[in-house]
């Protein structure tokens, strides 16, 4: 079946997809282990063929393969999976879709780090693909549960720039952007191509690396005329507010770079977020919620973009914006928490049927992790608890970007709304009531809301007050007599008046 764009259907759908993987042939699973170790050893992906159901829909002759690096060693059958529809059979499609990853969140007890970091940053509209969930057989006998993510290939091209002609770089397996010299020979190593390979033209990547390292004074107008630079730093600001050390915050691979033939330049496409909200391998020596706004690894060496351009203002100023744009809509326990606790609710069933077997977390775990609870994992990662990492690290951030003057509501500095400015008159009152906020010797910026009891918005508006006055007179006369609520926030903290309304 195809859609309108490709994969539509399969990623909007309510609910969790059921794949059921099909092999006639004995021996099965040692020859997806045996496919496996060939693909590592020569760098080619090896296939098998398999019959593949998803939800009922039935597609022949399918290559399916073992994946992954760390995520590969659980011991269970519950290993990764790429799908290849058209390995076999020519044009043969899902949905639109001709390839699909089956993550399994080796990881992550919740498996909803993926999911969420995903839809964030395309709310965001950062290139990101899509994320649900599916329900995993072999032959007609469950595995587990796993993520299932889209794959970054032309379709995925034409659906986000119209665009499909340009060059597609992995920045895998170490796509620091560091300069090695003129020669495209010099960078075959580091990145894979993904397009065009026949042709095999890296000058477009070396030219953007050239930029970085070697347009002196001049680089903040070569740059923009290379790369969305606006993209990137929204992309970066996305990773250090989720925590994604493996990502070009800290550890530079897991992201595509696409040449869009349409702009002449390149744009940033993020991909595996699985280590999102604070998991990171031990050697890293970093707390992800407590990483500094302006967080470089180490000497910055590894990763010459971010430390470019975070030595120019004008790009500062646009990665503080994106970085409140993603605490205050996305990361946050208003935002986030209904979203873990209702994705947990479509999970959770499946989880506890596991297979003991295949189970990478207890029950458990999976239900502490959701919460306040941490685990150590093997010998490489600590894992936060989803909502004790939220709240740490939205709580750091705010008050980083507090001590550095800087505002989300406005983008701009501006100093702290004092209790002593906020006036509520009269109150309690039966009918009108006026909110007024005085900032005579100083440019505040505010934003305030007003709610019932139950949460429900009555009204809300950003304010800049520059040496002046503001106020605004509300009636209450069409509304139920009781308790409302305006919260008053500042560039730090927040102030709570009530509000009493009798008729």
């Amino acid at each position: 079946m195809d859609a309108q764009n490709p994969g539509d259907d399969l990623f909007t759908r309510a609910g969790v997809r059921t794949i059921n993987i099909v092999f006639d042939q004995i021996g099965w699973w040692d020859t997806l282990i045996a496919n496996k170790l060939l693909s590592d050893q020569t760098a080619t992906d090896v296939y098998m063929s398999g019959k593949v159901f998803i939800d009922g829909d039935s597609l022949d002759s399918v290559g399916v393969r073992l994946k992954g690096n760390a995520s590969y060693n659980h011991p269970g059958t519950k290993k990764p999976i790429r799908l290849e529809f058209d390995e076999y059979i020519g044009n043969q499609k899902y949905d639109g879709l001709t390839s699909l990853h089956l993550n399994n969140s080796a990881y992550d007890p919740t498996m909803l780090r993926e999911k969420l970091m995903l839809d964030a940053l395309r709310n965001q509209g950062v290139p990101a693909p899509r994320c649900s969930f599916a329900l995993v057989y072999y032959n007609g006998v469950f595995t587990g549960v796993y993520n299932l993510v889209e794959h970054i290939d032309k379709k995925f091209l034409r659906t986000h720039f119209n665009d499909d002609r340009g060059n597609l770089f992995k920045g895998d397996p170490n796509g620091t952007l560091e300069w090695h010299g003129a020669a495209q020979s010099g960078y075959y190593t580091s990145y894979e191509l993904k397009t065009n390979e026949t042709a095999n033209d890296w000058s477009d990547l070396v030219s953007l690396i050239d930029v970085i390292h070697n347009s002196g004074s001049n680089f903040p107008n070569e740059i923009r005329q290379h790369l969305d630079v606006d993209m990137f730093l929204r992309y970066l600001a996305a990773q250090n507010v989720f925590g994604n050390l493996d990502s070009y915050v800290h550890n530079p691979h897991n992201y595509y770079l696409y040449h869009d033939s349409i702009s002449n330049r390149f744009e940033w496409i993020a991909w595996d977020v699985g280590l999102s909200f604070g998991v990171f391998p031990n050697f890293f020596n970093t707390s992800a919620d407590a990483m500094d706004v302006f967080y470089v690894p180490d000497d910055g060496q590894r990763t010459p973009l971010t430390v470019k351009l975070f030595q120019y203002e004008e790009f500062r100023q646009i990665y503080l914006d994106a970085m409140c744009a993603f605490l205050t809509q996305e990361f946050n326990s208003s935002v986030l928490f209904p979203k873990i606790d209702s994705l947990a609710a479509v999970l959770r069933p499946w989880i506890y049927t596991e297979p003991s077997s295949n189970k990478m977390y207890s029950t458990e775990q999976f239900e502490g992790n959701l919460g306040y609870s941490s685990y150590s994992v093997w010998i490489l990662a600590e894992i936060p608890g989803l909502k004790q990492f939220v709240n740490k690290r939205s709580g750091n951030l705010s008050i980083e970007l507090c001590e550095t003057g800087w505002s989300c509501i406005q983008g701009t500095s501006a100093t702290q709304i004092t209790d002593e400015a906020i006036h509520v008159s009269p109150n309690p009152s039966t009918g009108t009531v006026t909110v007024r906020f005085d900032s005579p010797d100083s440019r505040t910026a505010v934003f305030y809301r007003i709610t019932d009891m139950n949460g429900r918005i009555i009204l809300q508006d950003n304010v800049l007050i520059d040496m002046s006055t503001y106020s605004r007179t509300l009636d209450f006369s069409t509304y139920a007599p009781g308790t409302y609520v305006l919260r008053v926030i500042g560039t730090c903290d927040e102030i709570v008046r009530k509000i009493v309304i009798i008729h």
